[in-house]
């Protein structure tokens, strides 16, 4: 390829990662996810002075034209990742804001081997860095009485390291939010609340209005899938019913706050809660 067609090459690669660039500050807070994009903000300029790869150009490809992809396509095309989001909800701890590709990954091979409860150290890094985020962002969203009087009790509780009585004000909290802006009709049954189906009709609707492919890889394959998995074991006792008389190892909402609680509740399932609360703010504000 000579130099000239090479610099137009370059040039329409350039424009179209500009434009993915565009996309994602369009749609996220930039310096809270994805933080990685903003290195190829600062620097799209560049790419006309270096040769991009053979699998870079093969990605930019890839992303624009899933972006053109049914909502159920997309979600089949995909499904791998969507699986192991699944996994490390049901182990407690939502895809956030906060996390990366990478960090996601590692989150499962945690859960697999067992060690789901030292996660929480990815929230603990830096002098508690994203945790303090997460709980400054719940602080600035409760300002409606009822649940900034939850908020707080359950922060208080949780600062003096009364976990269980912590856990029962923010589960209560959760559970408030995720009905306020899911609208559920009444009498509906946990279980079909708090699944795929229970969430079709949202998610077919938020879908159509995600307009790129970060947005929806991030949202329908991470953050969604993993939300619906923690929601399920938070409120759906399967095979944990009463009569069974056999207590789940995590918590779950009807054991929590029907007074059958007999374990000790620890500070990480209480971070597993905030994470989550502080997700369905994000998700569902977002577009």
């Amino acid at each position: 390829m000579n130099e000239k067609n090479r610099n137009i090459e370059y040039e329409q690669l350039a424009k179209k990662m500009q434009k993915v660039a565009d996309e994602i500050t369009r749609n996220f807070p930039l310096n809270n996810i994805l933080p990685q994009m903003k290195i190829i903000q600062e620097k799209i300029s560049n790419l006309r002075m270096f040769p991009i790869s053979e699998e870079l150009q093969t990605f930019i490809l890839e992303a624009k034209a899933s972006e053109n992809l049914s909502h159920e396509d997309f979600m089949n095309k995909y499904g791998t990742e969507i699986d192991l989001c699944k996994t490390v909800g049901k182990a407690g701890w939502v895809v956030s804001q906060h996390s990366n590709p990478r960090e996601i990954k590692e989150w499962y091979q945690l859960v697999i081997q067992g060690k789901e409860s030292d996660i929480v150290d990815y929230f603990d890094a830096n002098a508690n860095n994203i945790l303090n985020k997460i709980k400054n962002n719940l602080s600035n969203t409760y300002i409606e009485m009822s649940n900034c009087r939850y908020y707080n009790k359950g922060m208080e509780a949780y600062d003096r390291e009364d976990y269980m009585t912590a856990a029962m004000y923010l589960v209560a909290l959760l559970e408030a939010r995720i009905n306020d802006y899911m609208n559920y009709p009444r009498k509906m049954s946990y279980s079909k609340k708090y699944s795929k189906d229970g969430f079709e009709q949202h998610l077919n609707k938020e879908f159509l209005k995600a307009n790129s492919f970060f947005t929806k890889r991030f949202l329908f394959l991470d953050m969604y899938p993993s939300l619906i998995e923690f929601l399920n074991r938070l409120f759906v006792d399967g095979k944990y019913t009463f009569e069974s008389k056999s207590e789940p190892p995590y918590i779950n909402r009807n054991w929590l706050l029907h007074g059958k609680c007999a374990r000790n509740i620890e500070r990480f399932e209480c971070v597993q809660i905030l994470n989550a609360l502080n997700v369905i703010e994000f998700v569902f504000k977002m577009l």
